[in-house]
C-alpha cells in the first residue's frame, strides 16, 4: 500500500486527540464526542459525527468511539473511525480476559462494537462510495486491529477495495489468533516497546494483523541484578540489611533488552505461565485490583496506589507494623534470633532460595492477609472501606498466583548465579520498567514520527489521492500527548511492592522501632 509518512503522522496524531479525559471538558455524554478529538477532525474538515460511550457500564468490554466523515474531491466520502484511545475507565479491564483459545476475548467484544457502529453509520447515511480510515494506539489499537482484519475478510459487503481502507495501529498489543498480514493495515511500533509489546505473546496463539513497521530498531540495554540473599543465612545481618535497606542487589551486567524480554517470556512459559493459567487463576484477582483503580477519577488514582506502597499510614506500613509487633511477641530476647523463628520470614527465605512448596507460600500469603488488619485500624485512609476489601481479599491471593514463577525464579537465579543470589528476572524487570515501557509512550513516539516526515519540497511516496493531506505534523503537538502512564506497570508494582515488603519496604518501620 506504500510508504505515507504524512498519512502515519497525522493518524498518530488522531489517536492522541483519541484521550478523553474530563479535565479535558469531556463529560463522558454518550450524545457529546469528546472536544478535543472534534477539534483535531475540524481542522481536516470532518463533520457529521456520531459518539458511543459507554464508560460508565461495568462490562469491561466496551469502547468508546466517534465516527465523522469529510468529501473528498473525488466525490467520495472519507468515513474516519476514532476509538478511545485512554481513559478507559472499566474497558481497560478487558486487557484481562484473554480466554483461553481463539481472539483475544475482551478485545474482540470490542472491535465487534465498532464494526457494528461503522455499519450502522455508512447504513443510515445511505453512504455508498466511500473510503475508511481508523487508527488505534494501545487497547484502542489491539481493538482497531481486530476490526480491520475482519473488515478486510467482508470487503465485498461494503463494495470497497482494499486500496480505499487504511488503517494505522501504534503500540498494539497482539490480539488475533490468526496471522495475517494485510498490507493496508500498518501496525506501527517502536522496538523498545517491549513491556507491552510483549504482553499478549505468540506462545500464547496471538499475532497482529497486518504488516509490523518498525520506526525504531530494539537497541534499548538494560543493567541486570540480582537480589543478594546471603545475609539470610544470619538472621542478625538480615535484620541490619533489612533495616539499612543496604546491599540488597548485584548487578550482573548489561543486556540487549528484547533479548532480555525474550528470555523472560521463554521462561515463564516453560515454568507453566500459560494463557490458560492466567485465564484461570490470575486474570479475577487482577482484575478486582485494576477495576477498583479505574473506577477512580484520574486525580485520585495516584492515592489509590500510594495507599498501597504507604509504609508510614497505608497498606505497606500496616502489614510491616503488625508483622514487628507479632515478632517482638515471640518472647525472643535477640531480635536476630527472633527473626530466625519467625514462620513469615522462614517462608519467604524459602520462596528467595527458590525451596518453598504450596503450603510455604500459602503460609506467607496468610500471614500477610492478616497483617493487613481491619480497615478501622487506619487512620483517614485514601480508599474506602469497599476498596480496601478488594485489596485486602486480592493482593494475597494475586501473590498466591504469581509467587511460583518467583519460586522458580529464585531457583534459577541460584543455579545460575550462585546460591547467595535470587530473583534475577523479577528483579530485573521490576527495576527496568520504566525503561522498557519507554517506547510504548507519546513522548517517545512523536519525535520519531516527526523525523520521519520528508522535507517540504520532497516527495515522499504518497498516491496522489491520500485522503488526508499531507499537513499531519503541524497536528502532532504536545497539547494531545499529556497523558499520566504510571497505569502501565500498576499490576507489576503491586505485586512486588508486596512480595519484597519485608525485606524493601518495610525498612523505614524497622528503622522507626530499632
Amino acid at each position: 500500500m506504500g510508504d505515507h509518512p504524512e498519512l502515519r503522522a497525522v493518524s498518530y496524531a488522531l489517536a492522541l486527540a483519541g484521550y478523553e479525559n474530563q479535565a479535558d471538558g469531556y463529560p463522558s455524554d454518550s450524545s457529546t464526542p469528546n472536544p478535543k478529538l472534534t477539534k483535531f477532525l475540524g481542522e481536516l474538515g470532518f463533520d457529521d459525527y456520531d459518539s458511543w460511550d459507554e464508560s460508565s457500564e461495568k462490562n469491561g468490554h466496551s469502547m468508546g468511539t466517534t465516527i465523522a466523515r469529510k468529501k473528498l474531491p473525488s466525490g467520495q466520502d472519507l468515513i474516519v473511525v476514532a476509538p478511545r484511545n485512554y481513559n478507559y475507565m472499566t474497558e481497560w479491564l478487558s486487557n484481562f480476559n484473554v480466554g483461553t483459545s481463539g481472539d483475544h476475548v475482551g478485545f474482540n467484544e470490542s472491535a465487534e462494537l465498532i464494526v457494528e457502529r461503522l455499519n450502522e453509520y455508512i447504513s443510515d447515511r445511505q453512504l455508498s462510495d466511500y473510503k475508511i480510515w481508523i487508527v488505534g494506539y494501545s487497547r484502542g489499537g489491539a481493538v482497531v486491529d481486530l476490526a480491520a482484519r475482519n473488515i478486510n475478510a467482508n470487503l465485498s459487503d461494503y463494495e470497497m477495495s482494499a486500496e480505499d481502507f487504511y488503517v494505522y495501529t501504534f503500540g498494539a498489543p497482539r490480539a488475533s489468533s490468526v496471522e495475517t498480514n494485510y498490507a493496508n493495515i500498518h501496525d506501527v511500533k517502536d522496538g523498545n516497546d517491549l513491556l507491552l509489546g510483549y504482553m499478549f505473546p505468540e506462545d500464547w496463539g496471538f499475532y497482529n494483523t497486518g504488516v509490523y513497521e518498525e520506526i525504531h530498531p530494539a537497541d534499548l540495554e538494560i543493567d541486570t541484578a540480582v537480589v543478594d540473599i546471603s545475609d539470610l543465612a544470619d538472621s542478625s545481618r538480615a535484620f541490619n540489611v533489612l533495616a539499612d535497606n543496604d546491599g540488597l542487589t548485584k548487578s550482573v551486567g548489561a543486556m540487549k533488552g528484547k533479548d532480555f524480554m525474550d528470555d523472560w517470556i521463554q521462561f515463564i512459559i516453560e515454568n507453566g505461565f500459560t494463557r490458560e493459567y492466567f485465564d484461570a487463576n490470575v486474570k479475577a484477582p487482577l482484575s478486582a485490583i485494576m477495576q477498583a483503580y479505574q473506577l477512580r477519577t484520574l486525580d485520585k488514582q495516584s492515592e489509590f496506589t500510594g495507599f498501597i506502597t504507604d509504609t508510614t499510614n497505608g497498606l505497606a506500613g500496616r502489614v510491616a507494623g503488625n508483622a514487628f509487633i507479632d515478632l517482638t511477641s515471640m518472647g525472643y530476647e535477640d531480635i536476630g534470633e527472633a527473626l530466625a523463628n519467625f514462620p513469615p520470614y522462614q517462608d519467604l527465605v524459602k520462596i528467595l532460595k527458590g525451596t518453598a512448596d504450596s503450603d510455604d507460600i500459602e503460609d506467607f500469603v496468610s500471614h500477610l492477609k492478616t497483617y493487613a488488619g481491619e480497615y478501622s485500624d487506619y487512620n483517614n485512609p485514601a480508599v474506602t472501606e469497599e476498596e480496601f476489601i478488594i485489596l485486602k481479599e486480592n493482593i494475597p491471593e494475586l501473590i498466591r498466583v504469581l509467587a511460583p514463577f518467583i519460586v522458580a525464579d529464585a531457583k534459577y537465579t541460584q543455579e545460575t548465579f550462585g546460591e547467595e543470589y535470587s530473583l534475577f528476572y523479577t528483579y530485573s524487570l521490576v527495576s527496568n520498567a520504566k525503561n522498557l515501557v519507554i517506547g510504548h509512550i507519546p513522548e517517545s513516539i512523536m519525535p520519531i514520527l516527526k523525523s520521519l516526515i520528508p522535507n517540504e519540497g520532497e516527495s515522499s511516496g504518497d498516491d496522489e489521492d491520500l485522503p488526508v493531506p499531507n499537513t499531519g505534523a503541524m497536528f502532532i503537538t504536545e497539547d494531545f500527548a499529556k497523558v499520566d502512564y504510571q497505569f502501565v506497570t500498576i499490576p507489576l508494582s503491586i505485586f512486588v511492592t508486596v512480595v519484597v515488603i519485608y525485606f524493601v519496604k518495610s525498612h523505614y518501620w524497622f528503622k522507626r522501632k530499632d
